[in-house]
This record gives C-alpha cells, sequence and structure tokens, in this order.
C-alpha cells in the first residue's frame, strides 16, 4: 500500500551538535537522545493526506549540528559565497537503497544569494573532506544557485561521488539549468523504481534516469542509502518533504 509521509519535522539529537529544539510541537526526547514522536502529524503539515506515520519513519538527523528551523530548514551561520563548509540533513533510517519510493523537496533561493550547491541524493551523505565537502559515496543532484553560480550558467548535475577529491562513480553534468541570480522556488524529486532512479526538477525539463543503481553507485548498501539534503549558506531553505512508498 502506499502511503505519503510529510518528513523533516522530528530530529535524532546527537552528542556532535543538533537542534537544541523538537520541530514538531508533541515530539519528546527518549532514552536513546533521539527525537521521537507516535502521532499523526499536525494538519497544517499533512497538505492533503490523512495517513498515520510512524517515527521510524520520519526521524531526520542534523549529525554535525549545522541546521536549524526557520519557515524551513536552513544552515546556520553565514558563510561567504563558494564556501565549502557545507553539511547535510539525513535520514536515520538507512536502507532506501532497498525499496521503491518518490521523495520531493521544496528548495527557495533568495535573489542574489551567496553562489552555493545545493545537494539533494541518497547515500551515506557524510562531508567529503578531500573533495570540498561534497557529499561521500552519496548519488545526488548538484544544483548550481546564487548570483553566479560558480559561473556554471546556473546548471544542475546529477553525479555519483565515492570518495577522494573529483572521483565520480557516474557523471551526468549540465542536466539543465535553473533560473539565474534572481533566484526562485523549485522542488527536486528523486523517485525508485527496482534498480532504476530518475532525477527531476519538477515543472522545468530537467530529469535524468539512471537505468542501474548499482553500476552508477556500487557503494551504496542497506547501511549507507540515506536520503539527504544540504548545503553551505544560510541564503537557502528546504521545507516540504514528501516521501511515497510501499
Amino acid at each position: 500500500m502506499q502511503n505519503r509521509l510529510l518528513c523533516g519535522f522530528i530530529l535524532v539529537f546527537l552528542s556532535q551538535g543538533g537542534c537544541s529544539t523538537p520541530l514538531h510541537s508533541s515530539a519528546k526526547l527518549d532514552g536513546a537522545s533521539q527525537w521521537d514522536d507516535d502521532s499523526t502529524l499536525d494538519g497544517g503539515f499533512m497538505e492533503g493526506d490523512d495517513s498515520e506515520t510512524t517515527a521510524t519513519e520520519l526521524v531526520w538527523e542534523d549529525a554535525d549540528g549545522a541546521f536549524h528551523f526557520d519557515s524551513g530548514f536552513r544552515r546556520t551561520g553565514n558563510e561567504p559565497g563558494q564556501s565549502t563548509n557545507r553539511h547535510y540533513m539525513r535520514t536515520v533510517r538507512s536502507d532506501f537503497v532497498s525499496a521503491d519510493w518518490t521523495f520531493q523537496l521544496t528548495f527557495h533561493t533568495s535573489a542574489n544569494a551567496p553562489d552555493d550547491i545545493i545537494f539533494i541524493g541518497l547515500g551515506e551523505a557524510v562531508p567529503d573532506s578531500t573533495s570540498f565537502d561534497e557529499p561521500r559515496n552519496s548519488l545526488n543532484f548538484r544544483i548550481h544557485q546564487g548570483t553566479t553560480a560558480f559561473g556554471t550558467g546556473w546548471d544542475v548535475d546529477v553525479m555519483a561521488h565515492d570518495i577522494g577529491h573529483l572521483h565520480w562513480t557516474y557523471s551526468n553534468q549540465a542536466v539543465g539549468y535553473l533560473p539565474g541570480a534572481e533566484g526562485g522556488t523549485f522542488t527536486a524529486q528523486i523517485s525508485k523504481s527496482g534498480r532504476q532512479v530518475t532525477f527531476s526538477i519538477l515543472d522545468t525539463a530537467i530529469v535524468a534516469t539512471i537505468p542501474d543503481i548499482g553500476t552508477a553507485a556500487p557503494f551504496l548498501s542497506t547501511l549507507t542509502s540515506r536520503i539527504f539534503f544540504g548545503n553551505a549558506s544560510s541564503a537557502y531553505s528546504f521545507d516540504t518533504l514528501v516521501i511515497e512508498g510501499d
């Protein structure tokens, strides 16, 4: 049976850092230092859905204590343009490579924002210090945004990076381009069905289908395939996190 789950309002509070308050009004801190909840999400969060949700399906972690919630998830601090101080919000669940699902996330780019790359994908989602803190062992969007977008023309890539300086196991650069320095609001979607994965930006021509996830990202396993998103600059925010799956 298909379930539509709105995510992102329950956090794991880790010893390395984390959000100081829960992002769900009825969440509580349990003995495992995890923000947990066994109730359905508020109607204002569950747009057009009345299905029940469980904590294990909705738990996200901020392993580096690098995000806060301000009308959406947003990086803390004030990183300059083209900063490589990148961090990631990721699901606690780590076996998404073995399931079929569709994930949507909406991100907001301020006008003339600092140059940044938005990463949304599937994988370990740990900053790779040998490669500009891009997410290691991950298959993901690389969405260039900001005033000049690193001089890329605001291109959108789909890449798989394991570990090492700009080392890719899959590369599809310039799948398409988003509007320029004026910014805007966009919804990224990733769908997995069997071994096929499709990355798209809704309401645009940007779409890339990978026939075999095992070939593109051989490092993914049931221990390292978390859904994630992240970036460097606080000028960008993320909300409306939705997962549909079995």
